[in-house]
């Protein structure tokens, strides 16, 4: 967080398709609720309700955390750039 804002650029846009953006980072398929998505209120400790929905949801493989059981974040890799920060 930054001055109240998320550095991560959460919550995402929902969009119909996955696609490349133009710096060769993936934005994933989202559904928003209208089109099927999941939407859940969250009750906060302090007692303020949010609604949390599939744009705040960080892509993993459920495989991934089973097998080694813990959170995996997992991102399409198309660049020879981006092949160092793994």
């Amino acid at each position: 967080m930054d001055n109240g804002r998320c550095t991560k650029h959460f919550p995402k846009l929902c969009q119909t398709d996955t696609i490349t953006n133009i710096d060769g980072y993936p934005s994933y398929r989202c559904r928003d609720v209208d089109n099927g998505g999941q939407s859940y209120e969250l009750r906060l400790s302090n007692g303020v309700r949010v609604d949390i929905d599939n744009r705040w949801v960080v892509p993993y493989s459920p495989l991934l955390c089973k097998t080694y059981k813990a959170h995996i974040n997992v991102e399409l890799c198309s660049s020879v750039v981006h092949q160092v920060h793994l």
